[in-house]
């Protein structure tokens, strides 16, 4: 009696580190593709970035109060230009300063993909933009591992055999089941499934 419990307890060993062994396999196979949940990815940039201006080859002619022609390279606002010529000093200095004025924008543009954020900031001409994108990833999440266990009660055609098994199965990354079982007739069970439909919705 106490040599069957000993059989019983080594077989029941045997079926254990066959589990465990499978298990450390395909934990060292899965790290390597690692399965990542819903990630929020922002990217802030310190540097300014001061747009190159684009070259134009536009000449704008103004005539001055005192009958000058003047070209100025680019494009002008003449009717401004006019009205701080006619302007007093007080006026000419609040358009100036009103041209000198320092101003922030800033602009936001959202959906599914990212979250983007625009910096800008103006005097007269635009000084810098600061871009801040965060960036939605979504990678799937997927089961790198999986351990089951079950019971099952068995018979056989004539009711004169009666049993109870007992077994442990190890899913991997793939959806395959390696599985291993012992019932109470002393028999050993190894065995290996393999997934044929996976349905997701």
């Amino acid at each position: 009696m106490y040599n069957n419990q000993k059989k019983h307890l080594t077989t029941l060993y045997i079926i254990i580190m066959l589990l465990i062994s499978s298990l450390f396999l395909q934990r060292s196979c899965s790290n390597n593709n690692k399965s990542f949940q819903k990630v929020n990815t922002i990217v802030q940039y310190d540097t300014v970035f001061k747009p190159a201006e684009i070259k134009t080859k536009i000449v704008t002619k103004y005539k001055t109060l005192k009958g000058e022609d003047i070209l100025i390279p680019g494009k002008v606002d003449t009717i401004e230009i006019k009205t701080f010529e006619k302007a007093t000093d007080s006026v000419q200095f609040n358009m100036f300063t009103k041209a000198t004025k320092i101003r922030s924008y800033k602009n936001e543009f959202n959906d599914s993909v990212a979250d983007v954020s625009i910096y800008t900031e103006t005097k007269g001409e635009l000084l810098k933009i600061v871009p801040t994108v965060r960036i939605k990833q979504v990678k799937k999440v997927e089961t790198v591992f999986a351990l089951y266990t079950g019971l099952e009660i068995y018979n056989n055609l004539q009711f004169n055999n009666p049993g109870v098994k007992v077994d442990l199965g190890v899913q991997n990354k793939k959806g395959d089941i390696v599985t291993g079982g012992y019932d109470t007739n002393k028999n050993i069970y190894l065995g290996y499934k393999v997934r044929l439909i996976n349905i997701r919705k």
